[in-house]
């Protein structure tokens, strides 16, 4: 059995949600209510919040402790609130997860920034770690093990129980930063000598956490085997995090446990500000390389809305085609954000007449089940010029499946009252199965 020397074995930990399960549905469904509550006081955000918590499908009935529990593991560990004033606002997280319901990108943003010490702790624990000198961010350090000339490519994945025990809780990693190398050549010397690791109760489940984190950023991919490997999109992220990774610097062993307080806002501050600033540099340098394939660009929301773009422009020429109108499918074109009509594609009926769409893209590794979506301001005048000749396609990308979801008319749905309309710098409409046409997407499999 593997064992960490006991002067090297200092364990770290954060907060868990208990809807780890389905944490892609909650997270989308909570960003919107967030957005929509941004600026309120903090008593009426709380009153608010705890009533879209136990809205949630399948939180009726649940207690109020766990209401707060999952009130709590929202806005403290993915900084999706922040505090001033006695007021809490809606981060730059929340909103552009409601905006975009980028899944992908969320989780991206947040393994980015997350590491220990970090304001999702409690201060007492953020004071134990910063008195043990550790600093260790654990997306940089997996950055750095894919990216070591130590490892071959058949040996380059990592479990579990091996980021628990040779990475997460030993401190010549976390506080020492001993050269990888070293951390390398133990792992493979376990893999070699088949040297067991302990596994019993919750030992590993902070490791897995973060490998899980991973795997929804799209950095990583699980085998039926435990093994953790990278995705070979992800190369050109991980090479540029390696020398890009935001730190969070503010921390002083001579804090008291009222100034780690006092600096958890700069903390959300900081979570939100450098992950965006991170995915914007990482976007402008890879945007400079015409040498990279488009999906290099994979995690980038604007990406993602250009291939549910595509996607929804290839649906409607073979549509059209299909159906006898290959003179129409040729008129099928894309409308260039420049111009700012209020929707992306334009198409056509088989009578010819005008079909305006606007396409959402949902991008998640599972399929996303939160019935919503945001129209900027523009959309929504467009809806209510265009009415029954406007659609929303709502396109969800995930590992398991593409669905096409199809709304028309929805400021006529809205005058019906068969939608809920909430303005937000535009609208969030809220939609059930009756206001929309699934069908099947339309592919040329090329």
């Amino acid at each position: 059995m593997y064992k960490i020397p006991t002067k090297f074995y200092q364990r770290l930990h954060h907060p868990r949600p208990r809807f780890k399960s389905n944490i892609e549905n909650v997270l989308g469904y909570m960003s919107f209510s967030i957005a929509e509550l941004d600026g309120e006081t903090e008593s009426v955000f709380k009153e608010k919040i705890l009533s879209a918590i136990n809205d949630f499908p399948g939180n009726e009935g649940v207690t109020l402790k766990t209401l707060n529990n999952w009130r709590t593991e929202i806005t403290a560990l993915f900084s999706m609130v922040n505090t001033k004033n006695n007021c809490n606002f809606a981060t730059d997280l929340s909103k552009e997860l409601a905006n975009t319901t980028n899944l992908k990108e969320f989780f991206l943003r947040f393994i980015s920034t997350f590491q220990y010490p970090g304001g999702f702790l409690k201060n007492n624990e953020i004071e134990k770690i910063i008195i043990s000198d550790i600093h260790f961010h654990p997306l940089l350090w997996l950055a750095c093990f894919y990216n070591s000339s130590a490892i071959s490519e058949e040996d380059l994945y990592i479990t579990d129980v091996e980021f628990c025990h040779c990475v997460l809780n030993d401190l010549r990693v976390t506080r020492d930063h001993e050269d990888i190398s070293a951390t390398i050549g133990r792992i493979l010397y376990n893999r070699k000598n088949e040297v067991n690791y302990d596994t019993a109760g919750d030992i590993k489940r902070y490791a897995l956490d973060i490998l899980d984190y991973c795997v929804l950023a799209g950095l990583m991919l699980k085998d039926y085997k435990g093994k953790f490997f990278f995705r070979d999109d992800a190369k050109e992220f991980l090479s540029y995090f390696k020398d890009h990774a935001p730190i969070f610097k503010y921390y002083q062993k001579s804090h008291t446990l009222k100034q780690l307080e006092s600096l958890k806002s700069e903390w959300i501050h900081f979570v939100n500000d450098s992950s965006k600033l991170l995915l914007k540099s990482f976007e402008e340098k890879i945007s400079k390389k015409t040498s990279i394939p488009s999906d290099r660009l994979a995690f980038i929301t604007k990406q993602i809305g250009d291939e549910g773009e595509a996607l929804t422009l290839a649906h409607e020429k073979i549509w059209l085609s299909n159906n006898g109108r290959p003179d129409l499918a040729k008129l099928v074109s894309h409308m260039p954000t420049q111009f700012a009509v209020g929707y992306d594609v334009l198409s056509r009926e088989l009578d010819s007449t005008m079909r305006h769409i606007e396409v959402k893209t949902t991008v998640s590794l599972k399929d996303f089940t939160v019935n919503r979506v945001h129209l900027t301001p523009n959309e929504w005048a467009a809806a209510e010029s265009h009415r029954d000749r406007y659609f929303v396609y709502r396109l969800q990308l995930s590992d398991e499946s593409y669905t096409l979801w199809i709304i028309q008319d929805p400021v006529g749905l809205y005058k019906q009252d068969r939608i809920k309309m909430v303005p937000r710098n535009g609208a969030d409409i809220y939609f059930n199965e009756n206001c929309y046409t699934q069908v099947e997407l339309l592919r040329t499999y090329e």
